[in-house]
């Protein structure tokens, strides 16, 4: 999941890392070889991702890092491939299918093993040397024991309800802990002209960001095989009533005018505008979305809260699978310099490297510890560091949700109740899951 205020519109193709013009593409590893004159030839290295990725994983593509490894190599120009985040998926599957692929894939772990099916279309690398240097291989391991992977860090942060907190002690406003308490925070702010609730729902991926944590809290705790049945076609999407509460509790605040009129009409990118304005008080959002409110707004506080739609949600952050991980697809054709690239950087040096861009907790052994500012820090000592975390709901899904996503913007069109969102999308999903193959569908 995840989401900053940096969204590219429109299809971004074979954008290079570095403002250095890339070497023209060498074929095969093998061909890359000493020529005639002594020299390698040069390698193009390519590396997919979505913008979302890029944009929410700045770590992971550090252009400090990419330039430490192109001069140690210097016969190999990394160049990094931008996947509209409505399509990425299907791209790359398109890619795998035809083997045609980049050099590197950049995904999220899970949806990775069930959507990309790496065990398939990726390189086992478990006996890579960069696997010592692990501080924690579980996480990196697939279901049948094996890694496809390297991602720099653990999972710390989450998503939840992103808030002005200057506007909050202003109005003497407590973070609310139940629905009813929200609902009342929205009617106070409503009472003194500020709109309570800045919906960026444009984009089909922003919205989301409600379902997959409080689905997945609510499954966590209070159904906890809710996900394997739904994915063994036991049970209906429509037929769960708690995933239903949820849509109707985020329709009402937009039905009540709790959220601006123009929900469909603002994107993402707009998030900033919005709440240093003053006009909203809250949003959807990550620590990703906060911290770029901070770095972009110094002299506003703001922080989050974990939504609190169900009974309890308030004691816990819902966080988003191991993301920005690295693959090697079976039919890259650079497969060694793409293993050379993992290698290099899952090296301390490197990991330390990319905490310039942003702080995260590295799965590198002798790494440096980030340094978090307070609000960060907060999130880990609160919630990640004791355990108080649930996984969103995505992290187990089999096949891409994309028109799940394009059915909430229906419910906010007035086109579908949060019923006919639930039953359309049960339809849609039997489909994905049939096309796929899975078992009972």
């Amino acid at each position: 999941m995840k989401k900053t205020a940096m969204k590219a519109t429109g299809i971004i193709l074979a954008v290079s890392l570095l403002a250095a013009g890339c070497g023209s593409s060498g074929g095969s590893s093998e061909d890359a070889k000493k020529n005639d004159g002594g020299k390698k030839e040069n390698v193009t290295l390519t590396v997919e991702a979505s913008q979302e990725i890029v944009n929410n994983i700045p770590y992971a593509f550090s252009e400090e890092n990419i330039k430490a490894f192109e001069e140690k190599y210097p016969e190999i120009k990394v160049e990094l491939v931008l996947n509209p985040d409505a399509q990425n998926t299907s791209i790359l599957q398109t890619k795998l299918a035809s083997g045609q692929p980049s050099d590197l894939i950049c995904y999220n772990k899970v949806s990775a093993e069930n959507e990309l099916e790496i065990a398939k279309n990726c390189v086992d690398l478990s006996g890579e040397p960069f696997v010592g240097n692990l501080a924690d291989k579980e996480i990196l391991t697939a279901p049948d024991g094996n890694i496809y992977g390297f991602a720099f860090a653990v999972k710390t942060g989450g998503m939840g309800v992103v808030y002005n907190k200057d506007l909050f002690e202003e109005k003497g406003i407590e973070i609310p802990k139940t629905y009813d308490e929200f609902t009342a925070v929205c009617e106070k702010l409503s009472s003194q002209g500020i709109t309570p609730f800045y919906g960026p729902f444009k984009d089909v991926w922003t919205f989301q960001m409600w379902t997959t944590s409080t689905w997945g809290y609510y499954a966590a705790k209070s159904e906890p095989d809710l996900w394997d049945r739904l994915n063994a076609n036991e049970i209906g999407w429509d037929e769960v009533p708690a995933l239903q509460e949820s849509l109707e509790k985020a329709y009402n605040l937009y039905k009540d005018g709790y959220m601006q009129s123009t929900v469909l009409s603002d994107d993402y990118n707009s998030i900033p505008a919005a709440m240093s304005s003053g006009e909203y008080a809250m949003t959807v959002g990550s620590n990703t979305t906060v911290r770029d409110l901070l770095n972009a707004y110094p002299d506003i506080q703001f922080d989050m809260f974990p939504y609190p739609v169900y009974e309890g949600e308030e004691e816990y952050l819902t966080i988003s699978q191991l993301d920005a991980e690295f693959f090697i697809p079976k039919d890259a054709k650079h497969i060694e310099e793409a293993k050379k690239f993992l290698d290099f950087m899952a090296q301390p040096e490197q990991c330390d490297t990319a905490q310039k861009a942003a702080s995260f907790v590295p799965n590198v052994k002798g790494a440096k510890e980030p340094e978090f500012d307070d609000f960060e820090g907060r999130l880990y000592e609160e919630y990640n560091k004791t355990g108080k975390t649930v996984l969103e709901m995505n992290a187990y899904m089999k096949v891409d949700l994309n028109d799940l996503w394009v059915y909430f913007q229906d419910m906010f069109a007035g086109a579908k109740t949060p019923e006919e969102v639930l039953s359309a999308w049960d339809a849609t999903f039997e489909e994905l899951m049939k096309a796929k193959g899975i078992e009972n569908f």
